[in-house]
């Protein structure tokens, strides 16, 4: 059971990462969420199906790897100084992320029906 709840998060972690990473090159902002549009909501429900689909089991761990893999991405973004209003970050990353559960809720459900149908 560690070892899957490991995998899980770290999958989760790594994916929470990506929604950063690749927001400037698909949005042109640096921050996810100050993306124009729906990118933000779009990717974290994109993450959390694709986590939750893969590893259906301890979907909390999911919204905890990808919580904290958009927070340690956000921490290495270069910001100037003062701009950094990372508390404010944190409480925004863990309410919005709320979105990458229900998602990962989703996919781990559609993975049991998937395989109850066969």
């Amino acid at each position: 059971m560690k070892r899957e709840l490991a995998i899980n998060f770290l999958f989760s972690f790594v994916g929470g990462a990506m929604i950063w990473a690749l927001s400037p090159s698909l949005t042109g902002q640096v921050e996810a969420w100050d993306a124009e549009g729906f990118y933000y909501f779009a990717a974290l429900l994109i993450v959390g199906l694709t986590v939750g689909f893969a590893r259906p089991k301890h979907v909390w761990s999911h919204y905890a790897g990808i919580v904290l893999g958009q927070l340690t991405y956000m921490l290495f973004i270069p910001v100037l100084p003062g701009q950094s209003l990372i508390l404010v970050g944190v409480v925004y990353l863990a309410v919005y992320s709320i979105i990458a559960l229900a998602g990962a809720a989703s996919g781990a459900w559609f993975r049991r029906v998937s395989r109850s149908a066969r």
